[in-house]
This record gives structure tokens, sequence and C-alpha cells, in this order.
């Protein structure tokens, strides 16, 4: 079982909220930092069925990205539908 923790409270911004995702989902280099891209990689080879992705403080990412950051989660939503990975989201 691979368990990612993503910290919403660091994503304050889309560049800071790409590069922790990134960084916490050992993305490579050429991520494109932007949500079809994320959705790509979320469905490739990055996150599997074994996978639980659990984002921590989503609130405080909503927050300081407003739409974007519901765009976000629907982006790890539809992959984890895709992929049949677990996302969990917890504020």
């Amino acid at each position: 079982m691979n368990i990612i923790i993503l910290d919403g409270s660091a994503m304050t911004s889309r560049e800071k909220a790409y590069k922790h995702i990134a960084k916490e989902l050992h993305f490579p280099g050429y991520f494109g930092k932007n949500l079809d891209a994320l959705f790509d990689l979320l469905t490739d080879m990055y996150v599997n069925d074994d996978t639980i992705v659990i984002l921590m403080n989503a609130r405080k990412m909503k927050k300081s990205l407003n739409e974007y950051g519901e765009r976000i989660l629907e982006a790890f939503n539809n992959a984890a539908e895709d992929k049949n990975f677990i996302f969990i989201v917890k504020d």
C-alpha cells in the first residue's frame, strides 16, 4: 500500500500547489503544471489501485486558490475514479 499525504496549507498559489503535488507524488521534471497535465500523470504510472492519496487541510487550499482549488480536487477525484485509487479529503 502506497500512502501519499498532501498538505493543502502548502498550496497557497497555483505555482506552490503544483510544486507541492509534484514533489510528493515524485512527478518527472516535464510535468506541465496545469490541470490536464495533473490528470494525465495521476492516471499514468504515478498512482495505481494500491495508492491512497490524502489531502490534509483542504479548506486552507480552497481558501487560497478559490475556484482553482475546486478544480484541483476535481482532477484528483476524476483520476481516482478512472484509475481506481483512493482519494481522501480532510479539512
